[in-house]
């Protein structure tokens, strides 16, 4: 254990039950270690000879993505086992449960028919060749407003936004460009946030809205309070700013498919990301 370095992946041989490790800092007498099935265990190199995994069983998406040491200190890490404890304590028949369906699926399930049969690609083609800027916005702001996934202040502020005819063309093409654009979704992103920002609302709920509305199978919505809290509580690095940017945007990416692949593993078969927005709600 003493050639063992920052960064190394491990196993702790009598406690199975942790999981894979990886290495954090390396003292003279110490060694500290996240490990994925219990987290951070800080171990005297005195009594522990720990194995080094390689190649395939090295590998573990929650480690490859793991915060910084220093932000590990101060979270409470959350297993997947015990977020999904969590979520069956509130809806115990999972992603079944009417309660959860009432609450949070029906009313985005909504939303993205409407958005397909107003906002499809076809639809919105056919609305900016004919410079029909206004019934985009206006078909967008109907969209939302079968959600509550704004606020109040937040549908008021966008709302105003698409007031003047230069505004609704400036959201019109940059959300077409952004839902059903050719270039990679990285430049889509930017661009996107880029128009929100000189519409004055470049903030992460207006850049993530639509796309999760139209595309729930594999788009995240982000609002920053919640996606902070999930993400420090699963230890995952998502490099958060207040405005949005592509490399926390892929990072929630990432933490959600990982989430999914969690929950299907444990048997909860999620439907898509509403399903694991959901479950990240009931872990804050």
């Amino acid at each position: 254990m003493s050639n063992l370095t920052p960064g190394d992946r491990v196993f702790h041989p009598k406690q199975q039950a942790w999981g894979l490790g990886k290495v954090l800092t390396v003292s003279a007498d110490s060694i500290d270690v996240f490990f994925v099935g219990s987290g951070a265990k800080r171990l005297a190199k005195s009594f522990v000879q720990l194995e080094v995994a390689e190649g395939a069983m090295a590998k573990h998406r929650l480690l490859d993505n793991l915060m910084d040491a220093t932000q590990i200190a101060s979270a409470d890490y959350v297993t997947p086992a015990m977020a999904i404890e969590r979520f069956l304590a509130v809806h115990p028949d999972g992603f079944a449960a009417p309660r959860l369906a009432k609450e949070v699926r029906e009313a985005i399930m909504l939303a993205n028919q409407f958005a397909i049969q107003l906002l499809g690609q076809t639809e919105i083609s056919e609305l900016i060749a004919e410079r029909r800027y206004q019934d985009v916005c206006d078909r967008a702001r109907h969209v939302e407003s079968l959600t509550t996934l704004l606020t109040k202040t937040e549908k008021t502020a966008l709302y105003a936004a698409l007031e003047q005819p230069l505004q609704q063309k400036t959201f019109a093409l940059a959300l077409a460009e952004f839902l059903y654009g050719t270039e990679a979704e990285e430049i889509r992103f930017k661009e996107f946030a880029r128009s929100l920002d000189l519409l004055g609302i470049n903030r992460w709920p207006y850049a993530t809205l639509f796309s999760f509305i139209r595309f729930p199978e594999d788009k995240a919505f982000i609002k920053p309070v919640l996606i902070q809290k999930v993400a420090k509580a699963f230890c995952w690095r998502i490099l958060y700013k207040p405005e949005p940017n592509w490399r926390t945007y892929a990072a929630v990416l990432r933490l959600s498919s990982h989430l999914r692949a969690s929950l299907t593993e444990a048997g909860m078969a999620p439907r898509d990301m509403i399903d694991v927005h959901a479950f990240m709600a009931s872990v804050s």
